[in-house]
């Protein structure tokens, strides 16, 4: 570990309390100089650190830096690699490139911003810098398992922001978190296929959360429809970042499809209601009877006839 990755590790240690440069210096076996240039170079990187003469430095209870060191003190699971990059095009690009080159099951790919973040069916998911988390788990897994992975992320990432202490999180299928009655979190899962034994080489899960409000607010396209998961809480991006980590390794490792699919279902907040089916053919409205164990969504349309969906677009502007 470099000075300035151990500094900041002391610092996010002692988030909210100053740290002097000879404890500093001290602790890590370096000069002084040494810690200064450490300081120097994390406060280029956007680091948050308050600087007073006498009492040393601190990151404030309510920085909203994102760091692996800051990421790391929240987790509880083994196995996984932390990578940050500053600006990338896509962490699933990013996470691809790895998983290609042999990158090995728990790296999650973080990146500060996205210049071209995506969504489902090719939209664009916005991603302001210094508000959100964004993110993508790099997976190898079983081919039971494959079915269930956006099904899951969509549940650690509700589980995530509440265990962050942020608001109470619900799903709209297929894979929308929603806060406030408005969407939080978009997920996109991309498999690449290994064409010898006809299973999955790799899948990466993306996950984007508005976990704060931006400054100066949603951008205008969205403020409509867009909410912040945990705006107040201390901390907040690198709890949501290590909460949503824990929540999806741990059923992931110890694989449960059936308390998956039952906890999906009593976090979804459509069974019963209103919606629009979105199909290449036309719009249709139905009402949402049901989701089953595969975590289909069972509705009925105004003719009588039942469907069992198990991909797609719904709306709820009906």
């Amino acid at each position: 570990m470099n000075t300035k990755d151990a500094v900041l590790k002391v610092l996010e240690d002692n988030r909210g309390r100053y740290v002097s440069g000879e404890e500093l210096a001290s602790s890590l076996g370096v000069s002084r100089t040494a810690v200064w240039k450490g300081i120097a170079a994390l406060k280029a990187d956007g680091t948050e650190i308050c600087s007073t003469s006498g009492s040393g430095y601190m990151i404030p209870l309510d920085a909203n830096t994102l760091s692996e060191q800051g990421i790391a003190k929240y987790l509880k699971v083994d196995g996984v690699s932390i990578r940050i990059f500053k600006n990338v095009d896509s962490t699933n690009n990013v996470a691809k490139r790895l998983a290609a080159d042999g990158a090995n099951e728990g790296t999650v790919v973080f990146a500060h911003t996205q210049t071209g973040g995506k969504g489902r069916l090719g939209r664009k998911f916005s991603s302001p810098s210094g508000s959100g988390v964004y993110m993508t788990l790099i997976l190898r897994p079983e081919a039971r398992k494959v079915p269930m992975l956006t099904v899951l992320a969509a549940v650690a990432v509700a589980e995530g922001i509440e265990n962050a202490g942020g608001r109470p999180a619900k799903i709209k299928w297929v894979n929308d978190v929603f806060t406030d009655g408005k969407k939080c979190c978009g997920i996109l899962t991309e498999a690449v296929a290994d064409l010898e034994t006809g299973g999955v080489e790799y899948a990466v899960v993306g996950i984007g959360v508005n976990v704060n409000t931006p400054k100066g607010g949603f951008d205008k396209s969205i403020k409509d429809v867009a909410s912040a998961a945990c705006d107040g809480v201390a901390d907040a991006r690198n709890k949501v970042a290590a909460e949503v980590i824990n929540a999806y390794f741990s059923r992931y490792k110890n694989f449960d499809k059936d308390g998956i699919a039952a906890e999906y279902k009593a976090r979804s907040f459509l069974i019963g209601r209103e919606l629009v089916v979105v199909k290449p053919s036309g719009e249709q409205r139905a009402k949402v009877l049901d989701i089953n164990g595969d975590c289909h969504l069972i509705v009925e349309y105004a003719d009588g006839t039942i469907e069992e969906l198990s991909a797609g677009e719904v709306s709820l502007k009906v």
